[in-house]
């Protein structure tokens, strides 16, 4: 029991046993498959190569008896002292022949009998076993009548002769020879020599005795497939399924031998077969699968034996080699727990040894990386607060704090100097930050300060990084020497940072660096003159790359002068609601502006925002309506603008809104005066004295204005709209009314008739009497 649970406790060992048992086994078992299966290939094909040669020597022996047979034939065939007994012999020629055919009978020991059979007396002359000396003989009988029959036997070979009646029985073989070659039988003498089957029957018992005699036999079959002569018939498996097997495998087979497995009648057998050359005849051997591999069963008993005592031997063995594996986890085990004793380390898990060690692994590595983690962030902490106040007060340090500084934190700065300061800003930061979670922003910034410190420090420069946890970076480079001018290299390495970055992370970067300067004590003033120098990327846009030398005309316009024209032409262009003079404008002052220092451009930028307000408010005082623009947040918008481009585009787009504004409000406008024009001629068409002038005084505008605005919306005058509003009404009457044609345009406004039909015909293209005609016929 003890043992029991020190192995249930070392689950780690347990397994290592168990898989080294497990591969014993499966490499046990494989190879005694494997033995097993050669083994019995091996046997199998030794057995048929075996069966091979024997039935090779059976056909050798029956062709040559067969040879034998047929030249004995031929030569008594050919005898003349036996030639008479087929033809017409006397008495004295009976008795020479039949002296003849009992020598030769007497010389041959494998003949059972000689006959002949004249056919023309209808006699037989026998010699051997087939004679009449002792009375009737059946067998003899029966061959002279197969022998008379019209249909001759099969000539010159081997005929089976079973008159016994007994299945699987051959009394003799037959080898006929007829008188002639005809097919019918005309009476012809036959010469017939019968051979015993005891020589062949001895060949296949030879046979027999070599394949496991008391289980197996061999047997002669003929082309039908019925068994002419066996060896051992009471061996011989069910009859049917047999014939079909061989059948089945001799079909369209080459090779005259066959040797296979297949189980008959729920049995298995071996099976060899060989054509012979006599008669289509098969010799078949059957024998008992397990007869022919009972040699193969026995090693296999004694493999499992074999197997089982090298299996107890390879348990130890695996316990052994188990233990040895195991020893060195074993001490670990032992000297992780001698160091937790006193610690909240994790307790053994319920899996294994390994599972323990890897849980107090995690749990030691978690600590220590949150120790070194703690370190670093504390010296990070430290590294850059000297780092901003070296940005921020340079001047106030003394050299010995400088010298200190550098050794402490171990700043990677040149203590002699040759200093350049550059500001890497992220472009469209706002987005950024929108989009961005706390912890990638410190991971961008991360991966920008590596990029930029390899790039740098790869030119042989030294440099730091300082983040500023607002929105950019600060490169302090130094190790600069003035004499062989290195610094000029430093704006390309800041090109080359925004590409690496635009490259890996598609960020863009606009980068702002100072001159190259000499003397710690600067580095504070430096800095903040290149923060100035970035605030210009409002004027370069963005991945702008913004030197002291691209700025410096700015720096110089400390006094900001406007242009007053300028003001008056945007004012002019949004009065008079010309977009393209108001984009002019637009554009003109953001070119004037930006020649300016940084502050004049903000300052500039605000006083183009209230020129546009001052111009709407305006505009709104004199409206009966105003205009539907919010223009409250346009400042902040501008100012929110990271480039003058982003600016220009906001106020043409402010331009164009105004605009369609004007242009909508003008158009309601337009459309309110045509609809009161509309609407006066329709109560008034009546007067015949009504006319433009009437229209202009109800409307007291000037009759000129009324009718270019009709005409601009209606494309028709106003004297044209009257008549169109009383030519419609005449006909209204016309075709409603009984009136007269006088009464009618009287009622319409009309005093004069000539032209009033003159004006009906050419709308109508009749006349009102013709209008009117046709009216009343339909």
């Amino acid at each position: 029991m003890k043992v029991i649970e020190t192995y249930k406790s070392k689950k780690y060992l347990l397994r290592i046993l168990l898989s080294i048992s497990c591969i014993i086994v499966i490499i046990l078992l494989f190879s005694s498959t494997v033995l097993h299966y050669s083994s019995e290939t091996r046997v199998l094909h030794m057995q048929e190569e075996a069966n091979r040669k024997v039935m090779n020597q059976i056909n050798r022996n029956l062709s040559y008896m067969n040879e034998i047979i047929n030249n004995l034939a031929v030569t008594l065939y050919s005898d003349m002292e036996i030639a008479p007994l087929m033809l017409n012999p006397g008495d004295m020629d009976v008795i020479r022949s039949t002296q003849r055919l009992q020598k030769s009978y007497i010389s041959s020991s494998f003949l059972h009998s000689i006959l002949i059979y004249n056919g023309h007396n209808g006699k037989a002359y026998t010699a051997g076993q087939l004679s009449y000396s002792s009375g009737s003989n059946p067998p003899l009988d029966r061959l002279v009548q197969l022998l008379k029959s019209k249909e001759k036997q099969p000539r010159m070979e081997l005929i089976p002769m079973n008159f016994s009646g007994e299945a699987h029985r051959v009394d003799f073989f037959s080898y006929i020879m007829y008188e002639s070659y005809y097919d019918d039988n005309e009476n012809e003498s036959v010469l017939v020599l019968n051979i015993k089957p005891q020589w062949i029957f001895d060949n296949l018992k030879i046979v027999n005795d070599f394949a496991a005699p008391q289980q197996s036999s061999v047997f002669i079959i003929d082309e039908a497939g019925q068994i002419i002569i066996s060896g051992n018939q009471e061996n011989i498996p069910e009859v049917n399924l047999l014939r079909q097997t061989i059948a089945d495998k001799s079909g369209g087979g080459q090779e005259s031998f066959s040797f296979f497995s297949r189980e008959i009648g729920g049995k298995k057998y071996v099976v060899s077969f060989m054509d012979m050359g006599i008669n289509h005849w098969k010799v078949v051997s059957i024998q008992p699968y397990n007869a022919v591999l009972g040699g193969i069963y026995e090693m296999r008993v004694t493999s499992v034996m074999v197997i089982l005592c090298f299996f107890i031997l390879s348990i130890g063995a695996s316990i052994y080699i188990s233990h040895k594996l195991y020893r060195p986890v074993d001490i670990m085990l032992k000297q992780i727990r001698s160091h937790l004793e006193h610690d909240d380390s994790p307790p053994q898990p319920e899996q294994d040894e390994l599972t323990y060690v890897s849980s107090v692994y995690s749990s030691m590595a978690k600590r220590l990386g949150g120790a070194l983690y703690e370190q670093n962030r504390q010296r990070t902490i430290a590294k850059n607060y000297h780092m901003r106040r070296l940005l921020l007060d340079s001047s106030l340090l003394s050299a010995e704090e400088w010298t200190e500084c550098i050794r402490q934190n171990g700043l990677r700065l040149d203590l002699q100097g040759g200093f350049l300061v550059a500001i890497v800003k992220i472009d469209d930061y706002r987005k950024f930050a929108e989009n961005t979670s706390p912890r990638e922003k410190a991971m961008y910034s991360f991966a920008i300060s590596n990029i930029a410190e390899e790039s740098v420090t790869a030119r042989s420069f030294l440099c730091e990084t300082v983040d500023t946890r607002n929105d950019h970076l600060v490169l302090l480079v130094s190790g600069i020497s003035a004499e062989n001018a290195q610094g000029e290299e430093l704006p390309g390495l800041m090109e080359t940072i925004q590409e690496i970055v635009w490259r890996y992370y598609k960020l863009s970067l606009s980068i702002a660096v100072s001159g190259t300067f000499q003397g710690y004590g600067n580095i504070a003033l430096h800095y903040n003159k290149t923060l100035q120098i970035s605030t210009y990327k409002l004027l370069f846009g963005r991945k702008a790359l913004i030197t002291p030398e691209r700025v410096a005309s700015n720096m110089e316009q400390v006094e900001y002068i406007g242009s007053a024209e300028l003001d008056k032409k945007l004012a002019e262009g949004i009065k008079t609601n010309d977009l393209p003079l108001m984009e002019n404008a637009v554009g003109q002052l953001l070119h004037y502006i930006s020649a300016y220092h940084y502050d004049h451009i903000v300052h500039g930028l605000l006083h183009v925002v209230d020129v546009i307000k001052a111009t709407v408010r305006e505009l709104n005082k004199n409206r009966v309506t105003t205009l539907r623009i919010d223009l409250s947040t346009l400042s902040q918008r501008v100012l929110e603008q990271e480039t003058m481009t982003e600016i220009l585009e906001l106020l043409l787009q402010t331009c164009r809104d105004l605009h369609d504004q004007l242009k909508h409000s003008e158009q309601d406008k337009n459309d309110v005066l045509i609809d009161a024009i509309k609407e006066a001629i329709e109560l008034n068409y009546t007067d015949m004295g009504y006319s433009l002038q009437s229209v202009a005084s109800m409307l007291r505008m000037t009759p000129a204005y009324i009718g270019r605005m009709f005409r601009q919306n209606e494309m028709m005058s106003v004297g044209e709209y009257i008549n169109e509003v009383r030519l419609n009404s005449a006909l209204h009457y016309l075709e409603t009314k009984s009136y007269s044609i006088k009464e009618i345009m009287e009622l319409v406004g009309y005093s004069n008739e000539s032209t009033f039909f003159k004006l009906f015909k050419k709308k109508f293209g009749v006349t009102p009497k013709e209008y009117r005609l046709k009216n009343n016929i339909k």
